[in-house]
């Protein structure tokens, strides 16, 4: 489950950190792909874009699980991209966020507000 994420750009290169917490101890949130980098597409969609993949960990897919709270899981991804002005993050193919990209100079912040 996403809890928090953000986004910060400095000399072309993204840094994203998202936070999140799993829902039962046999889960884990791994990165499957992102844009632009590993994904390519024909069109482009206007927002760089970062794909989670959230559930069961394969060696205990079979396996009960205790319904309670997991650990909490950092993800953390630097993508070449100096043209989005936002993130879009999918946690299982799905929508989750939608987050504008701080950028960061020597002289310090701006363009947080948009201006």
């Amino acid at each position: 489950m996403l809890t928090n994420a953000e986004a910060t750009r400095t000399d072309g290169l993204l840094t994203i950190r998202i936070i999140g917490q799993s829902l039962s101890p046999c889960d884990e949130a791994t990165i499957v792909g992102y844009y632009p980098g590993t994904i390519k597409y024909s069109n482009d969609p206007c927002s760089a874009q970062i794909f989670i993949r959230e559930g069961r960990k394969p060696e205990l897919e079979n396996m009960h699980c205790p319904p309670v709270w997991g650990k909490l899981w950092i993800l953390n991804q630097v993508i070449r991209d100096n043209y989005h002005k936002t993130i879009e993050i999918f946690v299982n193919n799905n929508l989750t966020k939608k987050i504008r990209i701080i950028e960061l100079e020597e002289k310090g912040l701006y363009n947080i507000w948009g201006i």
